[in-house]
């Protein structure tokens, strides 16, 4: 007597398929466009150095960095100070070596160090400032080793000035400082396209006088 039923040697095959896989939600869609909106890179520094500063200089995300051009105007306003201090290194090794005057290496070592810190750090201090305008404040980060971020609302700001030196003028670029109510301390933005500068100048003014008048 035969009896037919299934044979338990033969591969078991499912007719379910397989189901998709699930995206990774850290992964960026690019079909699907920032809620944020585009960030774009300020007048005079490319999408890719805004991106690489943003990213590894910055530390705090969404930030925009100031123009690579400042570094260029800070050292050259720190110029008189550079050859003051070559100077008093040179005067020291010269005390030296004609009076046997030898602790004199010491201020002549701290001097070297003063102006070599003021020029190699340079670059690094304006890599690590950036600033951020949201839609109730402005946010401004500075400080290599010691962060610092101020965010200024637009109902406190009490006045906006726009600063631009000699350098600065020549490098198209200005500073924008920003002084607030209740005799908090004045927030200074530096190294910024005069175009940019003048963009936030008049959205901190037109931004506070709306939130003013819905008072």
């Amino acid at each position: 007597m035969s009896i037919s039923g299934h044979d338990p040697a033969a591969p078991v095959t499912s007719s379910a398929e397989p189901s998709p896989a699930r995206p990774d939600p850290a992964t960026p869609d690019p079909a699907r466009p920032d809620p944020a909106g585009p960030r774009s890179a300020p007048a005079g520094l490319s999408p890719e150095a805004y991106a690489a500063v943003n990213r590894d200089r910055l530390g705090i995300s969404g930030l925009r960095p100031v123009s690579p051009d400042l570094v260029r105007a800070r050292l050259l306003a720190g110029i008189v100070g550079d050859v003051i201090g070559l100077l008093l290194i040179a005067g020291c090794i010269v005390l030296w070596l004609l009076l046997d005057w030898w602790w004199m290496i010491f201020p002549a070592v701290l001097v070297l160090v003063l102006v070599l810190q003021a020029v190699l750090l340079t670059p690094r201090r304006v890599r690590a400032i950036g600033y951020l305008d949201r839609e109730e404040d402005l946010v401004v980060a500075s400080g290599i080793m010691f962060r610092s971020l101020e965010t200024v609302a637009f109902g406190r700001v009490q006045s906006v000035e726009v600063h631009e030196g000699p350098i600065e003028r020549s490098l198209g670029l200005a500073s924008l400082s920003v002084s607030t109510a209740a005799g908090e301390a004045d927030v200074s933005l530096p190294g910024l396209p005069r175009e940019e500068a003048e963009r936030l100048r008049e959205l901190l003014t037109r931004r506070g006088v709306e939130l003013m008048a819905a008072l």
